[in-house]
């Protein structure tokens, strides 16, 4: 089985090797065959020279580069698209979604889900945007007829069958969270 890692990076020069790092040690200790694929949303900061430095000796990192600022929602979604492996585990790379979290979501995966997403159980963030986040999925939640996940970003793992329906949507600003 082959598992693909999807890290979107927009002026991560600080972050980025060490996630990388990180991405690739747990992969070690798990034995995973994997891909670790970086899309990058047009960076300004050295994140680029530095990806492409990490790309030159590690057949398992590709990387694409976006010739501007796509957004923290399609950049990514593009990015999941491209990949081919058994399972993709979507992850930031500012370290808001735990590395450990790597095996947990392979696991629930091979109990046959086939969407396992990170879930937010608190936030450092003000008291008062975090209310009106909450306050707006809710009343999302009473006017739609699927629920909406509160607290997730579209991280974890999708199951191959997950992204190849993904790959039928024909929309340049599909609502990822919606999707999922």
């Amino acid at each position: 089985m082959k598992i693909s890692i999807v890290t979107p990076t927009f002026n991560e020069v600080e972050n980025i090797e060490k996630i990388y790092e990180e991405i690739k040690k747990k992969f070690n200790e798990i034995k995973y065959d994997y891909e670790h694929l970086i899309i990058d949303n047009n960076s300004t900061d050295g994140t680029v020279a530095k990806i492409r430095k990490l790309s030159e000796n590690d057949k398992n990192l590709k990387i694409i580069l976006n010739a501007r600022n796509y957004g923290h929602i399609r950049s990514p979604f593009y990015a999941l698209l491209q990949t081919n492996s058994d399972a993709t585990i979507l992850m930031s790379s500012d370290f808001q979604d735990p590395i450990e979290l790597i095996p947990k979501y392979i696991e629930e995966w091979k109990k046959g889900k086939k969407i396992v997403l990170g879930e937010k159980t608190s936030s450092e963030e003000n008291k008062f945007k975090y209310s009106v986040r909450t306050l707006f999925y809710n009343f999302l939640n009473k006017i739609s007829e699927f629920d909406l996940k509160k607290n997730t970003t579209g991280s974890g793992i999708f199951d191959k069958t997950i992204i190849e329906k993904l790959k039928k949507i024909n929309d340049p600003y599909q609502y990822f969270r919606g999707l999922i």
